[in-house]
């Protein structure tokens, strides 16, 4: 928060927060917002800025500042809550903290210690997204699946918008898509893990071959899915439509 003080964040503005357990399309939806308002869009993280081109697609959402934070804001703003599949997000951060040299995980064999090892530093995500639902009780809050993000962006950018008082044309929407798949600015950051090449058969090879699919069935094991169902995971799995069943980890 210091560094938005720091910025001059008195911009007039509503402020709407965009949280998320990391690696759960945060910066996905930043890029369309960038897109559609034609300004950088901030973070309560000092330098995390997402920029933007010379002009942007609509003046529906002027209105706005929509400010990514991964921790839940104190006061009263609305805030957008992006949830992942809570198995896919957690190896896709786990990825990302063993390109940034945070841990040495890498083979099948260590799939549950590094699970553990990630929940230890950084938190479990059933207890993240358990304290989204506690904070829906008391200020605005919409939940977004990253999944809808990837599959149905116009449709889900829609909804967004919606929930901030605008409402944008498809037009609008279906050019803010195209728009961004034009560009490569995700797959060249080299923290994304598109650029590095993993070890045969490790962890990050398997992300990478199945990064469209659930690549944790390829990924966990039996100890592994335990130990995230007895880690309080499942009714956010279950509530959040990622499974139909308590015992899917059985």
């Amino acid at each position: 928060m210091e560094f938005l003080a720091r910025s001059g964040f008195r911009t007039g503005r509503k402020r709407v927060y965009l949280v998320s357990y990391p690696r759960s399309g945060n910066t996905l939806a930043r890029e369309y917002f960038s897109i559609l308002q034609g300004r950088p869009q901030l973070s309560v993280y000092d330098g995390d800025v997402v920029g933007a081109p010379a002009r942007g697609l609509t003046e529906a959402l002027d209105h706005v500042e929509v400010v990514k934070s991964h921790q839940m804001p104190a006061g009263d703003d609305a805030l957008i809550y992006l949830v992942r599949d809570g198995r896919n997000a957690a190896l896709s951060f786990l990825y990302m903290a063993f390109l940034f040299g945070g841990h040495g995980f890498s083979q099948l064999s260590e799939v549950y210690d590094a699970l553990r090892d990630l929940d230890a530093a950084e938190g479990s995500w059933g207890d993240h997204v358990g304290r989204a639902v506690q904070q829906s009780d008391t200020r605005p809050t919409l939940f977004v699946r990253h999944e809808d993000l990837v599959r149905e962006p116009a449709a889900t950018l829609g909804r967004m918008a919606r929930f901030m008082n605008a409402e944008l044309p498809d037009d609008v929407l279906g050019a803010c898509v195209r728009l961004h798949q034009a560009t490569d600015d995700y797959g060249r950051n080299p923290y994304n893990g598109y650029q590095y090449q993993p070890a045969e058969n490790s962890i990050y090879d398997l992300i990478k071959r199945h990064r469209r699919e659930d690549y944790w069935r390829h990924i966990f094991d039996a100890r592994s899915r335990r130990y995230f169902h007895e880690r309080g995971n499942t009714p956010y799995l279950l509530r959040f439509g990622y499974e139909t069943s308590a015992d899917w980890w059985r």
